[in-house]
């Protein structure tokens, strides 16, 4: 049986091959070819196939073998047994040695390029194994092909009859005629109107005069490049005229080297699948090739590489119908062999469309470009963005792939949604938490199509929120797919770092103030950072808001950095009396630094009809003592500032009272063996301890504008709050506070 099976491979070489190769390829070697084509068959990544209302075969009807038999075209969609029936996988080119083959777009049936309009292709390409499994050298590679030739299908390199093998590619010129002294004649025998980007797997340096064998001199090796194959400066003459000698025989003669443009060194027979993107842009008329961009298994290629051409000159294709140009593949082999395969992955002419990935940093309003730096906690949008710019048909039947960047949080909201999609006709659709498994969200289907007269765009949004991290901490970009019938895209998001977390506060010095119609009002804070770190101001903005509530209308103001002329972390700045055009004005106020750390808002209200306010320095104490044995008043020191600020109008019913309480002292776990007491001017004393609130001061609203009282002021060294020691107490710094209450009820 296994016999038999390798005859019947033997046959089917002789049939298919167009240089009786059945006589060159033993059996043996015919088995090995179709064991290489089927190994690369078998791993084809995910393709369009090959739909016969978009492709045609190149027409060899024209062509004949040495023999005068049929030139068969080789290119044949294909089956991981190399079988054109069962899983198709890719489409096979060439295998063997001396084959040639061409697909073509159908540029009737829809697919083209349009020279006026961006257009992208994206394919997969597949070179065979590093080595031969048996005897044998590569060759001869593959060409795209951009084309507006009189032949159409049925142009390939040829002269007469005869299809060009080996270097032509099927696309340049057939130099087997040791005769020709004209670069024209050569550039005749190439496809007509073209441009060329070939991927050439041996390098054809021999320069035999007539022995098509010299096109690549100066080149080492697997390469890839482009040019224009019926242009006769592509060809370069080399050699003598040829010499007839005594009985006939001849020497010398002419040989032909190529001009190569953008020359690029590569490997490309090595058993892998290598991706290839190519994008036209209509108004350079350049195209820009990717190759290695990605690997089969979607991730990110490793060392791509990326290459624009030079403007390619539109009369090279003459006069192109509708601006429509045929695109393809060609491919041959010569005495050489390999297993040249093409799996497509998307046809601009059926949905143009791009897709990317963005990140939207919330709390700090700004987009998240790769490389830049967020901070722990921040809210983030992952944001994947499809848009739809041309085409035959809708780009429908979309799945979305993510793979969501790693350091954040995804949590759904009390709805049961991690996010939502966007159309861009303003409609959208929130999207469950049951898509969403670890850092994945799997098979998402986006329910409307893209097309030119429905909506145009959607944008996929992801919410989570930036992991809090000790240490500055690099998240890595991931790479998610977004799936279809007619177009395939891979989207990489951006790379980012989350910062280490480092909350910033800010403090207001007062939460009311009132201030004549006529008057500017002061601001004052502290700004500080919960670890103790000093506070740069320079490094620090100040965003506020004012709010006139009696209008309810909102004005931003401009943005400032903390003075470098004040204390570190010190916030003082006024608001002119033009903007508070309100009774009363809402004033919201953050700040954030360099590194985008941002303090809560603040809120302080501002009264132009006049109110009370109270001001108190949090820098007073109490003196230092030595250990008591007995009853002890302990005097204040420090900055024992209190101040009344009272805006009202002047009338002898606006009565303020300024009472005080505390929970007392301590040192640590520790209370202080004794209380805080205040004396008045007749010398009585009462506790301040627990719910016992002493009236302080008092007074009366006396003259226009704010009246300002210092309570403190007024006190001598034997008036005001002290402390008393009732005795013995353990050593120690004790520290509690004072509850101010400030009110207006006579």
């Amino acid at each position: 049986m296994n016999i038999l099976w390798l005859f019947c491979v033997a046959i089917f070489m002789g049939i298919e091959g167009f240089f009786n190769s059945s006589v060159n390829v033993k059996a043996a070697s015919a088995a090995s070819a179709l064991a290489e084509q089927n190994a690369g068959l078998s791993t084809a990544p995910d393709n369009l196939g090959l739909d016969s209302t978009l492709f045609t075969k190149g027409d060899f009807s024209d062509y004949k073998t040495s023999s005068g038999g049929t030139v068969n075209n080789l290119a044949s969609l294909m089956s991981a047994t190399g079988s054109p029936f069962g899983d198709l996988r890719a489409i096979r080119m060439t295998y063997n040695t001396n084959q040639a083959a061409a697909i073509w777009s159908n540029v009737g049936g829809g697919n083209y390029i349009d020279i006026t309009k961006k257009q992208t292709l994206s394919m997969w390409l597949y070179f065979g194994p590093k080595t031969h499994t048996s005897t044998g050298d590569f060759g001869d590679g593959m060409a795209f092909v951009l084309q507006n030739s009189s032949l159409g299908v049925k142009d390939f390199s040829h002269k007469g009859t005869t299809l060009g093998a080996g270097e032509t590619l099927g696309v340049w010129g057939l130099d087997n005629d040791n005769s020709v002294d004209s670069p024209k004649t050569i550039a005749d025998t190439a496809i007509q109107d073209s441009w060329a980007l070939e991927f050439d797997t041996t390098a054809n340096t021999a320069g035999d005069p007539g022995g098509a064998d010299g096109f690549d001199q100066g080149i080492s090796g697997q390469h890839i490049a482009y040019g224009y194959p019926h242009d006769p400066t592509t060809y370069i003459r080399g050699g003598t005229p040829p010499k007839t000698g005594l009985f006939g025989s001849t020497s010398g003669g002419y040989y032909y080297t190529q001009h190569h443009t953008g020359t690029v060194p590569v490997t490309l027979h090595d058993g892998q699948w290598h991706h290839l993107t190519i994008s036209w842009d209509p108004t350079t008329f350049q195209a820009t090739y990717s190759f290695n961009d990605k690997n089969p298994d979607g991730s990110k290629g490793t060392n791509p590489i990326t290459e624009t051409t030079d403007p390619i000159k539109p009369t090279e294709f003459g006069v192109v119908p509708d601006n429509h140009l045929r695109w393809g593949f060609t491919a041959t082999t010569g005495d050489s062999y390999e297993a040249n395969l093409i799996a497509f992955e998307s046809i601009p002419s059926s949905v143009e469309g791009d897709a990317t990935a963005t990140i939207k940093d919330e709390t700090q309003n700004k987009d998240v470009k790769d490389g830049d730096s967020v901070n722990s906690n921040d809210q983030l949008a992952i944001n994947y963005n499809l848009t739809y710019d041309s085409g035959r048909d809708s780009w429908d039947n979309i799945v979305a792939d993510l793979n969501l960047p790693s350091g954040v949080t995804y949590t759904a909201d009390s709805n049961g949604n991690i996010g939502k999609i966007t159309y861009s006709d303003g409609s959208t659709k929130d999207i469950k938490s049951s898509f969403l498994s670890g850092t994945s969200v799997n098979g998402y289907p986006v329910d409307k199509s893209l097309s030119s007269t429905g909506p145009t765009s959607a944008t996929i949004t992801i919410n989570g929120v930036a992991k809090a991290v000790s240490s500055d901490t690099t998240v890595a970009s991931t790479r998610s797919k977004i799936d279809s019938d007619t177009l395939i895209k891979d989207v990489d998001s951006p790379s980012f770092t989350i910062k280490k977390s480092k909350p910033i506060n800010l403090s207001l010095d007062k939460s009311n103030v009132s201030v004549s119609p006529d008057k500017d009002v002061g601001i004052t804070g502290t700004v500080s950072y919960t670890d103790g770190t000093a506070v740069t101001n320079s490094a620090v903005s100040v965003y506020a808001k004012l709010k006139d509530n009696d209008t309810g209308m909102e004005t931003t103001l401009d943005t400032f950095p903390l003075s470098s002329d004040d204390a570190s972390g010190k916030l003082n700045f006024s608001i002119p009396a033009d903007k508070l055009t309100g009774t009363t004005n809402d004033l919201e106020v953050y700040v954030m630094d360099k590194d985008g750390n941002k303090s809560t808002t603040s809120t302080e209200v501002i009264s132009k009809t006049g109110a009370l306010s109270l001001t108190v320095n949090k820098g007073y104490n109490f003196s230092n003592v030595n250990q008591v044995t007995a009853s002890h008043l302990i005097t204040r020191s420090g900055n024992w500032d209190i101040t009344v600020n009272d805006g009202r109008q002047v009338s002898q019913d606006n009565v303020w009272h300024l009472s005080a309480d505390t929970d007392g002292l301590k040192s640590g776990d520790t209370p202080f063996n004794g209380e805080m007491v205040y004396k008045d001017n007749n010398g009585d004393e009462q506790s301040l301890m627990g719910d016992n609130l002493v009236d302080i001061a008092n007074g009366v609203k006396t003259q226009d504008g704010e009246q300002t009282t210092s309570v403190s002021k007024a006190w001598n060294s034997g008036m005001g709050i002290f402390l008393r020691s009732n005795g013995l107490m353990t050593a120690g710094k004790y520290t509690g506070e004072i509850n101010w209450t400030l009110s207006d009820t006579l």
